[in-house]
């Protein structure tokens, strides 16, 4: 059973968190950058996956996507090239890297030696903040192509 609505209910908040993502940036606020770029690639993830199920409660839903992917392959092989499922794999891969940042750059993350803990606003340097904006940019485009193209299917 197909979605459609659910799924642009996902991305409608997968672009409004990008847009956050790009203001952020441009305001050199990483941390910020790092928060809407998780939740951009997170929420765009969503979206494919809720086309098929409802997706899990979780921050990762890399191993979900890859599972829909994987057990519908033939299926959406018929509405989609075979390259553009390998790029739906590439956003749970941006999914799976994105994922833990949700939590530290929220709450900070503890130190190796067990010291204590690393304030959020230390853990976002500008570096991963142009990583995951590159990566958000990357999966909130093919979540609208995968929208664009059951849009024209339906």
């Amino acid at each position: 059973m197909e979605n459609y609505s659910e799924s642009e209910r996902w991305m409608r908040d997968a672009r409004d968190s990008f847009i956050r993502a790009q203001r952020c940036f441009n305001e050199k606020d990483w941390k910020g950058t790092i928060q809407n770029a998780q939740l951009t690639i997170e929420l765009s993830a969503k979206a494919m996956i809720a086309l098929f199920e409802e997706p899990d409660w979780t921050h990762s839903p890399d191993e979900q996507l890859r599972g829909v992917i994987g057990s519908r392959r033939k299926e959406l092989e018929n509405k989609f090239a075979s390259s553009f499922l390998d790029e739906i794999l590439y956003t749970a891969d941006d999914a799976e890297v994105a994922a833990p940042w949700h939590g530290w750059s929220a709450y900070g993350k503890e130190r190796e030696d067990g010291s204590g803990w690393i304030p959020a606003v230390d853990l976002c340097p500008k570096e991963v903040a142009e990583d995951l904006l590159r990566r958000a940019k990357r999966t909130i485009s093919t979540g609208e192509k995968f929208l664009e193209t059951l849009a024209e299917k339906r």
